[in-house]
């Protein structure tokens, strides 16, 4: 059986070589002469070979020592240059970011947000996945994505994440005179007006009701159920009915301008975004400007 040689072998033999001296070498390596020898003496013992011989003053490579001296050195200065690379990588803006996200979020702010980034950073490849949280998670787990720019309910268990934002929404109407919605109109007139969903049992129609009228409609006519909310924007302008969207969305969309809404001050919080990253990411120079880029657009508050 082959027995184990270390680095600090390794390092022993090139300095001794290079020096000629077991002395000058414990002097290299800021460790006592004692030490060097029995470092090489362990590794003679180890490879069953003698490596130095005595020249004079100095000590010279045997043929045997001469080999292990190549492969040492060359070992060495590939170690040191890969160290190097993950180094500069570290704290350059170049490399890859992998990220995952909801394709709500991608389409509306990830996207839109990472081709400014990428911009400012020629040399930074990006890679952005969008899917259900689910597939995200499960692909975040095996480490096939760097980050994951997530709502707070999707988020993944004790994970490392920063607070990047809170997602407002806002109800959408037609600009019709069958439509003839303002901050006054109270639930029982809404709830007679047909609503465009997300999904069946759309939670962000019954949480702006929750939080802007105390509760939520008996019942609802749901007119569409769709899972787009460019759709669902879409129909809005067409007249078919009421929604609730992301105001994100629709501060992107194509029929901002076609439609209606309640404005600012009606917007409820839907909850908090979270970018989540890997642990070992968390001293890369690019993770720390993409959060602080995330920041910035989304005026995150204080945690």
């Amino acid at each position: 059986m082959s027995q184990i040689v270390e680095t600090g072998h390794l390092q022993t033999i090139v300095a001794v070589a290079q020096s000629g001296s077991f002395s000058k070498a414990a002097e290299d390596l800021h460790v006592t002469q004692s030490a060097i020898s029995q470092s090489i003496k362990s590794l003679e013992t180890k490879i069953n070979a003698k490596l130095f011989k005595r020249s004079g003053r100095k000590v010279v490579l045997t043929p045997e020592g001469e080999n292990l001296f190549l492969f040492a050195r060359d070992f060495l200065e590939r170690m040191e240059e890969t160290v190097s690379k993950i180094q500069e990588n570290k704290n350059t803006m170049s490399g890859k970011i992998r990220i995952g996200t909801l394709s709500g979020l991608g389409k509306s702010i990830v996207a839109p947000k990472i081709v400014d980034f990428a911009s400012k950073y020629p040399e930074l490849k990006i890679e952005i996945r969008m899917s259900g949280a689910k597939d995200l998670k499960n692909e975040f787990e095996i480490n096939q994505l760097d980050c994951l720019i997530l709502p707070e309910g999707d988020v993944p268990g004790h994970s490392e994440r920063v607070l990047i934002g809170t997602e407002s929404i806002n109800l959408v109407y037609p600009k019709s005179d069958d439509f003839p919605i303002s901050e006054k109109t109270n639930l029982e007139v809404l709830a007679q007006y047909p609503v465009l969903m997300f999904e069946d049992g759309d939670p962000l129609f019954y949480t702006w009701c929750r939080k802007r009228y105390g509760k939520t409609p008996i019942r609802s006519f749901k007119r569409i159920v769709v899972n787009s909310h460019g759709n669902i924007l879409y129909a809005v302008s067409k007249g078919l009915g009421i929604a609730v969207v992301p105001t994100h969305v629709l501060r992107r969309s194509y029929y901002k301008d076609k439609i209606s809404s309640l404005g600012v001050d009606h917007e409820v919080s839907n909850g908090k975004i979270y970018l989540v990253y890997q642990e070992e990411a968390k001293e890369l120079l690019r993770m720390q400007k993409l959060q602080e880029e995330f920041l910035q657009e989304m005026k995150a508050p204080s945690v």
